[in-house]
């Protein structure tokens, strides 16, 4: 038999304590910023109701994250960042990184820092059997693009070859009056008409990594479907860019870039 609860709702359609989760999640459904709980006990949700600031928030569970020391005072694998932090500091040129995945750290440790030093781990995590037999390795022989976007709209996007990033391919903007988003997808027709603009027929059918998953979907419908009002330049971008999608065919494999896998996506402006 399930465990009795009570539902504290302090910010509602109608605050107040539920004692079955179907009538409390009226109460909830659809209230922007809406604010609840459930408890054990009626005298718990009743002294919570009463004093909301009495509540303890409730602690998640921190993903464990490796700091892999490639050169420092003691080189090795750490899991404590201040365990870590001790190994760098006042060392000479010291290299280091942080990864998601106990599993890759281990892997760069032993490989060294130059295939891991430019890139970003701390999305990694460990992969099932199952996960790494379906997603396995990005292919060499590709594409990847990017964009990035502050708070004010101001984007731009680049592109780079996934295991040669010295330079980029392309590198667009900034633009004001913008999106992320929409820097993804004029990436992504970039990258398109770039590769297509080639006489090498191999070029035509080079897959190409996006990490954005809202792209890739406005680029299979054709069009830009931001809900932004982009500025006068941005719009021009995006016309010409529907423009070449519905005007062109192309044989490019778009595919999604698995970060957890691999880290950030080697066309990141790393500022995250």
């Amino acid at each position: 038999m399930a465990e009795k609860k009570y539902y504290v709702v302090w910010a509602g359609k109608t605050p107040g304590i539920y004692s079955s989760w179907p009538e409390a999640q009226k109460q909830i459904s659809g209230f922007k910023g809406a604010k609840f709980r459930s408890f054990k006990s009626w005298s718990e949700a009743e002294k919570a109701f009463k004093d909301p600031d009495s509540v303890a928030p409730i602690e998640k569970d921190k993903k464990p994250m490796y700091y892999v020391v490639w050169r420092g005072w003691n080189p090795g694998i750490y899991t404590d960042w201040n365990e870590a932090l001790k190994q760098i500091t006042g060392a000479e040129k010291p290299i280091y990184k942080t990864f998601g995945s106990k599993e890759l750290a281990e892997k760069a440790f032993e490989e060294g820092p130059e295939k891991y030093k430019d890139g970003s781990f701390k999305k990694t995590r460990d992969l099932t059997a199952e996960e790494k037999k379906r997603i396995g390795d990005p292919i060499e022989l590709s594409l990847c693009v990017d964009a990035a976007c502050n708070g004010k709209g101001d984007f731009e996007y680049q592109g780079v070859w996934t295991f040669n990033q010295e330079k980029p391919v392309f590198l667009v903007g900034p633009y004001q009056k913008g999106s992320n988003n929409i820097g993804e997808f004029l990436a992504l027709v970039h990258a398109l008409a770039f590769l297509n603009g080639h006489k090498d027929e191999k070029m035509k059918q080079m897959p190409i990594y996006s990490d954005s998953k809202i792209a890739m979907e406005w680029l299979r419908a054709g069009r830009c479907r931001t809900k932004q009002q982009p500025g006068p330049d941005v719009l021009k971008l995006i016309a010409r860019a529907e423009q070449w999608l519905n005007t062109h065919r192309w044989q490019n494999p778009i595919l999604k870039w698995e970060t957890k896998a691999w880290g950030e996506i080697p066309a990141d402006f790393g500022r995250k």
